[in-house]
């Protein structure tokens, strides 16, 4: 999730920063190469094994990719100064006691060495990306995958505030929270290969209609606003006021709008289109136009609710789409039939 701010960072602070980065660049790159070295002359060089289906292959690069693109979102530097006023406090209110207090918790502690925390925090996902793709199968690659899951739900609890889900989320802002997702991703690449596809495969579908409940349930729980215009469509607008290209802001700007004006109308299609999702999920879940109109719904929602999720300087992920869509991508290299060997030995026959 992100937030616009017209604020700036003193010039010792960006100096020291980038300092910081250097200093830490140059020593993952010497250790790292290193290491990257010494498994190519032991003959160690293939990132994947040989029994690695494609599905795991595409959900291993993308979960790496998605770690490393956040390491480096985390790297902005307003996120030093601005990420407890401009991101954590605005999850409190509405939280649970418990969350809350984790939240302020975790605050009073970022607060304490600001910079700190963020170059640590930059550098442990960059590395837990590089540590799943160039890592072996048996050693950094399953110790990254491992700590994937724990980095996740730290993030989950103390840095997004459980997705918002009892705070009044909504796919729209992300809910039920990116990182989650990660932590997921992370636990079905931990599984041994050679997978069994159709025992994912089932997975996923499962996983699919309970998400698509949840968040049709979310957007349409009353106390969560999302039936007035002062929540939908303040919302959008707020997203279309980012600092961002014409062509990304103009459509959001139009939908709140529309928002404005129609909210129960609007809100309503929403939780019906979610809610259709789930339904297609369970009863035609190998149709691929029930996996199309679900990538369509999941980038139409990751454009004009999430935003992309890495504008206005703050962004710290491209938000859950993102990761939901890698999953499509995988689910549907999982279960694509295999086409016909073109090469066949001809059939022989005895004279």
């Amino acid at each position: 999730m992100l937030m616009g701010t017209g604020q700036s960072v003193a010039f010792d602070t960006l100096t020291v920063f980038y300092v910081y980065n250097l200093a830490i660049l140059l020593g993952v790159a010497v250790v790292g190469g290193t290491l990257f070295i010494r498994r190519i002359q032991h003959g160690r060089w293939a990132l994947f094994s040989k029994d690695s289906p494609r599905a795991r292959n595409i959900l291993l690069v993308g979960l790496s990719g998605l770690w490393i693109l956040d390491g480096l979102l985390q790297m902005q530097p307003l996120l030093v100064t601005q990420f407890v006023p401009q991101l954590l406090k605005p999850l409190i209110p509405g939280q649970p006691t418990l969350v809350a207090h984790m939240l302020l918790a975790a605050s009073h502690l970022w607060k304490l060495h600001p910079m700190s925390w963020d170059v640590g925090a930059s550098w442990a996902q960059i590395l837990l990306g590089l540590a799943i793709i160039f890592g072996d199968e048996a050693g950094w690659r399953r110790a990254g995958l491992w700590l994937s899951v724990v980095w996740s739900l730290v993030i989950w609890v103390a840095g997004e505030g459980l997705g918002s889900i009892l705070s009044g989320g909504s796919w729209l802002l992300g809910s039920p929270g990116s990182v989650l997702f990660y932590g997921a991703a992370a636990g079905i690449l931990l599984m041994r290969i050679p997978w069994d596809p159709e025992r994912v495969a089932s997975w996923w579908r499962r996983g699919m209609v309970t998400f698509w409940l949840a968040v049709a349930l979310l957007q349409a729980w009353p106390a969560a606003a999302w039936w007035s215009s002062r929540q939908l469509g303040q919302f959008i607008l707020t997203q279309a006021e980012m600092p961002q290209p014409a062509i990304v802001s103009a459509p959001l700007y139009a939908w709140a709008h529309l928002a404005f004006q129609h909210p129960v109308f609007w809100n309503s299609l929403l939780v019906v289109v979610f809610l259709a999702l789930a339904v297609l999920w369970t009863l035609v879940p190998r149709s691929r136009a029930t996996w199309g109109i679900t990538m369509l719904t999941t980038f139409l929602t990751w454009w004009l609710g999430q935003d992309f999720g890495m504008f206005g300087g703050m962004g710290t992920d491209p938000n859950s789409a993102a990761i939901v869509l890698l999953g499509l991508v995988a689910y549907r290299s999982l279960t694509r039939t295999p086409a016909t060997d073109q090469h066949r030995e001809p059939v022989r026959t005895s004279a």
